[in-house]
């Protein structure tokens, strides 16, 4: 597998940050109390809410001379700002930081990011290395995590904001837990680089560019060689889950923590991505609603310039072999 390409970079001079107040259990409010008390670098201090507008306040600190993004939420504010620096400068995005403080933060699992405050504003405020991830367009938004019908989706409709304040994670299992009761596999027709839909029967599908469906330590259980930087869409389909490990599972998939790697079907493609069903089905995009099914996905190669940690892990190279036979686009 070829090294992943990182380009070190300096501390920033003026960081737009923006905040989420509701996310984790309001830990958000920790994050702007911290900011607010930091002095170097300049700071323009942006706090979200309902109707805050991504694109604006991106543009506007950009055309002020800001050199980083640092975002402070969930995967769903990470989203929308990442949305938003795509609608407002284009393939000139700035380098994003990013402190996860929401509920599942699976995007920083996979990158390695830390998830405790004071080692995560660090990282945001200070040096670092930039890595280039893959995005997936899906109409006007950029999905960082993955775009899923089925259970997932019916959850990202149900969960509140205070169940998620009361349950953390579990709040999207509970909920995900009560529609899988009812849910029966459904056929998806899985389209890959505009070639004929392949049929498959599941519980649930998804799409994602970083395969950011169930990272652990870095690694997704999906393919153990997938990285969010190699340049490829994947699709995949859930089978039915043992009901004895149903709870666990569905809390896992929504934390990242992992699925039966057996569960899952997965494909993979270089351009685009649809995933449609007989009937239309509920959809998500990072956890937030998105609409119904078609899923029409393209990918965006090496479109969000993310700040890491300068000392990074190497995939094993017991994983060279998988590594090949995803990448020469072999499919199982």
């Amino acid at each position: 597998m070829a090294e992943t390409e990182l380009q070190l970079v300096d501390a920033p001079q003026h960081v737009l940050a923006i905040v989420n107040p509701a996310s984790g259990s309001k830990r958000g409010n920790a994050v702007i109390a911290r900011l607010r008390q930091i002095k170097e670098p300049r700071i323009t201090l942006h706090i979200t809410t309902p109707n805050f507008n991504f694109a604006r306040a991106i543009e506007t600190g950009a055309a002020n001379g800001a050199d980083r993004i640092l975002v402070a939420g969930g995967d769903g504010t990470l989203m929308e700002s990442v949305t938003g620096a795509q609608r407002a400068l284009g393939h000139d995005v700035l380098p994003f930081s990013w402190v996860p403080v929401g509920t599942g933060n699976v995007v920083s699992g996979f990158l390695g990011l830390p998830h405790r405050l004071d080692p995560a504003i660090k990282l945001a405020l200070g040096r670092g290395a930039i890595r280039r991830i893959d995005l997936a367009k899906v109409g006007d938004r950029c999905s960082v995590l993955r775009v899923s019908t089925g259970f997932e989706a019916e959850a990202a409709y149900n969960v509140t904001r205070e169940d998620k304040d009361r349950l953390g994670v579990l709040a999207y299992g509970i909920s995900g837990l009560r529609f899988l009761r009812q849910t029966k596999p459904v056929e998806y027709l899985i389209s890959l680089d505009g070639q004929p839909p392949i049929h498959v029967a599941g519980i649930l599908a998804f799409v994602t560019s970083t395969g950011a469906l169930t990272w652990i330590n870095g690694m997704s259980v999906i393919n153990e060689a997938i990285q969010p930087d190699d340049g490829l869409l994947y699709a995949g389909v859930l089978r039915p889950l043992n009901p004895a490990r149903v709870l666990t599972s569905v809390t896992n998939l929504v934390a990242g923590s992992g699925l039966p790697p057996e569960s899952i079907i997965y494909f993979s493609a270089r351009k685009r991505i649809v995933v449609d069903s007989k009937t239309p089905q509920p959809t998500q995009i990072d956890g937030d609603p998105l609409g119904t099914t078609p899923i029409v996905a393209d990918l965006l190669p090496k479109a969000l310039p993310i700040v890491v940690s300068r000392q990074r892990r190497r995939l094993p190279l017991n994983l060279e072999w998988i590594s090949q036979q995803v990448h020469s686009g072999k499919r199982s």
